[in-house]
């Protein structure tokens, strides 16, 4: 029992209280808000580029920046930011508005000591973190985001689901001209025939989509029913599924620590069978994979992703929906500093 319970009146006032009331009573009278902004604290990490545009960087932390970090953007009210996380700690270093590699290179440039001192450096594939590692880290080891890579292979195989879908729904596009051209004023009838599971080729490419993001021993008995029925009529489909499903099994958890020639040889052979499949959409993502091989083998070092981030961006999302949106930027990232660090 909590040997100092809340009053009952003082809860019955919390519980009263209109959730835009207390945001005002928060920002007004109960935070440090009003006497950072009076004191100019809100922008002194702002950058002032040489034509006189400032980059707002409303967290400049240092004291964050840890062995192991994390970098990622964030869309906030129509702009982007670049978020840089310790991953040990979970705080924030670095929260500026811009995703430019020679802004944030500024930005960080007076942190030598602490730069180096950053090991593991996790990111996505954008070329702007590239060279944000080359320049500001350049003792860290890059580590792809492994779920980047994973969403953008599962993309890659839906592209091609989607390409059989395009044709029939041209088939029926055209049909309908044809019809505006022959029959004049009688209603517009398309009758596809129905598959062996009851279902049109165009519903079957629709709902086979979440058969395609799924592994075999996943699915219901209805989605194995269904994937039966599209990798027998549209073949090439199920081949593209199996290699994406490969490369998924290359990339598990349970093969970090091995060997790096090992892992390399694994994902040679994978080429291989992407080379031999011969599907634009798979060897587009190939292409992917072979231009970042370097950063995406190094997560079998020690297993690092990018999850962390993907976490802060969650919780900024959080305190968007409670801050009644980002009508104040300044008191939100007031907020979000808060919070953060």
């Amino acid at each position: 029992m909590d040997s100092h319970p809340i009053p009952f009146s003082l809860l019955s006032i919390v519980l009263c209280v209109h959730a835009s009331k207390l945001y005002r009573w928060y920002k007004h009278l109960l935070s440090d808000y009003k006497r950072q902004q009076a004191r100019g604290e809100l922008h002194k990490h702002d950058l002032v580029l040489p034509g006189g545009e400032t980059v707002g960087v409303p967290i400049l932390e240092p004291k964050h920046l840890g062995q192991q970090m994390a970098v990622d953007e964030k869309h906030i009210d129509g702009e982007f930011y670049t978020v840089l996380t310790n991953k040990t700690t979970g705080k924030i270093a670095m929260l500026a508005q811009t995703v430019r590699h020679q802004h944030l290179a500024d930005i960080l440039q007076p942190y030598l000591h602490s730069r180096y001192e950053v090991n593991v450096l996790t990111r996505d594939l954008a070329n702007t973190y590239d060279w944000l590692g080359r320049t500001c880290f350049p003792n860290a080891v890059q580590v792809a985001d492994k779920f980047h890579i994973i969403r953008q292979a599962l993309d890659q195989l839906q592209a091609h689901r989607l390409g059989y879908r395009q044709e029939r729904l041209l088939k029926r596009r055209q049909a309908w001209k044809q019809h505006k051209l022959e029959a004049k004023g009688q209603p517009f009838r398309y009758n596809e025939p129905r598959l062996e599971n009851g279902e049109t080729h165009l519903e079957l490419l629709a709902r086979g989509r979440y058969v395609l993001y799924k592994f075999p021993n996943q699915w219901s008995q209805s989605q194995k029913e269904r994937a039966q029925v599209l990798f027998r009529h549209y073949p090439s489909i199920k081949t593209a599924y199996r290699l994406i499903c490969s490369f998924r099994r290359w990339y598990r958890k349970e093969f970090v620590g091995d060997p790096r020639p090992t892992i390399t040889n694994r994902l040679q052979t994978w080429y291989a069978k992407v080379d031999q499949a011969d599907i634009m959409e798979i060897t587009a993502f190939k292409a992917l994979v072979e231009r970042h091989q370097g950063v995406i083998i190094n997560y079998f070092e020690q297993g690092h992703t990018n999850a962390l981030a993907e976490a802060t961006n969650k919780k900024i999302n959080t305190f968007i929906r409670n801050n009644q949106g980002v009508k104040d930027k300044d008191f939100f990232f007031f907020r979000i500093k808060n919070y953060f660090t």
